[in-house]
């Protein structure tokens, strides 16, 4: 579920442009800190969920701090930076037919076609349905990506006749393009993130037992690995293989060096393969957004099955709409929604770890830092002076400003009551503390 049109097109469309930095700045990150985020967030999420019957993020919320605005907010913002996450997936699958079609299905076509396709089977098959095609269409890419890589390369003489050729010329993509200190808060964009995606927070909470959990912990550095060292070598040979793509248009380079390079049948398991991926993210997306709509929004309201499936269709026709007008490159649009996001993880960390803060803290914190976010989100599109300037990710100092606002607050605000403290107050519960044995919530 977290193999998105991000990684697939945008972080090659990045390398095409930025070069092999772009491997640390996000593929090496994910793998390092992406494991320890899980361990410190992911199984109190699991833990505090089992033991109260939590379905959604909003209801763990609105419980720890007995205020169901402080859930209704964490909601809001949820929803806020997953549409456009939705929409990089239905402009990833877009893309990806139409370059490995030749344009025979056009942008606008294919981008319909993903976004029925995955309605279709999200609304059939549910939580396990997507689960279970989540895994096949995973294992089906990595296979591929793989593949493709080693094919690309043979074709155009071997991977050291290509890195010959970008050190002649292109040297500048074999070196470090990214200010320091971008670079030291990359990991605040990308692995920090993820914890806070509603589709990675659900499938949290609806874990049978702690041995999944566990095994994710174990196996996500390997796959990220297995994903983001293909898609980087891909995006930075194609710099040299098919030159001069200007912005955005690099978001296409895999599907093109695909299509150029292999034999049409593995063209084609190449497009199969590539929309697995892409829709293995959009439909747990999709499906997240459904279930807060249905249980946070509507309540008691109505069949939930129905509704459920209505919100869904709204949701992707909505969401194929904006992608029509390709609004950014994909890796722009996908680092607001990530740096969102990581500003969630801040209300996680006051839930199961500081039981002096308030509701009026989180929320008054968390409208601060988002609002820093998104005044600096729209500057940037303006092309005015952003948070960049500062050397740094824009998210850090926005993260700043929420944390401080949270922390001031809730020292001149009312606790929540004694039994909404203790009913968070042992996030890891009883020892031992391993990988790899049941325990119980």
């Amino acid at each position: 579920a977290n193999v998105t049109a991000f990684a697939l097109l945008g972080l090659p469309g990045k390398a095409y442009h930025s070069g092999v930095g772009v491997f640390g700045f996000f593929g090496a990150n994910a793998a390092v800190f992406g494991p320890l985020v899980f361990i410190i967030f992911g199984y109190p999420i699991w833990r505090f969920g089992k033991l109260h019957g939590f379905l959604t993020p909003t209801q763990m919320f609105s419980a720890r701090w007995a205020s169901a605005a402080t859930g209704k907010v964490v909601l809001v913002l949820m929803l806020l930076y997953t549409i456009p996450y939705i929409v990089i997936g239905i402009m990833g699958g877009g893309i990806a037919i139409d370059k490995l079609t030749d344009g025979a299905l056009d942008y606008s076509t294919a981008t319909a076609v993903v976004a029925a396709a995955t309605v279709f089977y999200t609304t059939l098959g549910g939580m396990r349905g997507t689960a279970w095609t989540n895994v096949f269409q995973a294992s089906v890419f990595l296979i591929f990506l793989v593949v493709a890589a080693i094919g690309i390369a043979l074709h155009h003489g071997g991977s050291t006749a290509i890195g010959e050729r970008i050190a002649s010329e292109k040297p500048l993509l074999l070196v470090e393009n990214f200010p320091p200190g971008m670079w030291a808060t990359a990991f605040l964009v990308g692995p920090v993130s993820v914890i806070a995606f509603p589709h990675m927070f659900l499938r949290i909470l609806a874990a049978r037992d702690s041995r999944a959990f566990d095994r994710t912990v174990s196996i996500y550095p390997i796959a990220l690995l297995l994903l983001f060292i293909p898609v980087t070598l891909i995006g930075l040979w194609g710099a040299v293989l098919i030159p001069d793509l200007v912005g955005k248009a690099s978001d296409g380079i895999l599907p093109q060096l695909v299509a150029t390079s292999l034999p049409e049948w593995l063209s084609a398991v190449g497009l199969a393969a590539i929309l697995a991926a892409v829709m293995s993210s959009l439909d747990g997306q999709m499906l997240a957004l459904s279930t807060l709509f249905t249980v946070d929004l509507l309540g008691d309201r109505g069949d939930p099955r129905r509704q459920g499936r209505i919100t869904i269709v709204a949701l992707a026709l909505v969401a194929w709409l904006i992608a029509l007008e390709r609004p950014e490159a994909i890796f722009g649009i996908s680092q607001f929604a990530f740096s969102g996001y990581t500003l969630i993880v801040p209300v996680l960390a006051a839930a199961f770890f500081w039981p002096g803060s308030s509701a009026a803290g989180v929320i008054v914190g968390s409208l601060a830092g988002h609002g820093l976010l998104a005044i600096d989100a729209l500057l940037a599109f303006q092309g005015s002076l952003s948070l960049k300037a500062l050397g740094v990710m824009p998210v850090l100092p926005c993260l700043i400003v929420e944390v401080a606002v949270m922390v001031g607050v809730s020292n001149f605000t009312g606790k929540p009551p004694e039994a909404a403290r203790a009913a968070f107050s042992d996030p890891f519960g009883p020892p031992p503390w391993r990988l790899g044995g049941v325990r119980t919530p």
